[in-house]
């Protein structure tokens, strides 16, 4: 190819715009066809724990039906989302040996859908669009090859209608941590600063 050739080449791959979105493989690790989210009268055994009482109730995990998990294999965390999204009151052991293989947050982007059954997931660039489609029951733990530092979730209906966007670089705000007025707090050298 001719060197005077490329500057060419190079606006016209510029001006072309980005590339169609690629079908991409997911697992599914875990699921159900029978799980709902439990009524509130059920849901309030973990509202009244002692844990949660302060956010329980307005969760993200509880109020949304997509749960980003960005630590799979910290049991915490997942007993925290599993505690706050009813998820408590499914069956144990659904799973498969996919969920027996140890995956770490930064080789893979890990979610749960409740109430919807994943279709397809497309990448462009860092975003992954997850196709969804609603159902009665059910739950599906999914994990997706990470191929960026911080992607873009976008859950959507076959017919392209956006649920929900997950952004890793901003996520929703989950917690407060709030010092009330007054309150002391001690560093952990025993210093102590108000």
């Amino acid at each position: 190819m001719n060197i005077a050739a490329y500057p060419a080449l190079l606006v016209t791959l510029l001006l072309s715009g980005p590339l169609a979105a690629q079908s991409i493989p997911f697992d599914i690790c875990a699921e159900s066809t029978t799980w709902t989210r439990p009524a509130p009268e059920v849901q309030a055994k973990v509202w009244n724990d002692p844990r949660w009482k302060d956010i329980a109730r307005d969760a993200y995990a509880w109020t949304h039906n997509f749960i980003f998990i960005d630590d799979p294999m910290s049991a915490s965390v997942t007993g925290m989302y599993r505690d706050l999204s009813g998820m408590w009151t499914a069956e144990p052991d659904q799973t498969n040996p996919n969920c027996n293989t140890p995956r770490s947050g930064y080789e893979w982007i890990t979610f749960w859908s409740l109430l919807h059954r994943v279709k397809e997931v497309r990448r462009d660039a860092n975003t992954y669009t997850v196709v969804v489609e609603p159902v009665a029951k059910g739950f599906q733990f999914v994990f997706i090859s990470r191929m960026n530092p911080k992607a873009v979730l976008r859950f959507v209906t076959p017919d392209g209608a956006v649920l929900e966007v997950w952004d890793e670089s901003a996520p929703p705000k989950q917690f407060t941590q709030t010092i009330p007025p007054g309150a002391r707090i001690i560093a952990p050298n025993g210093q102590i600063r108000k």
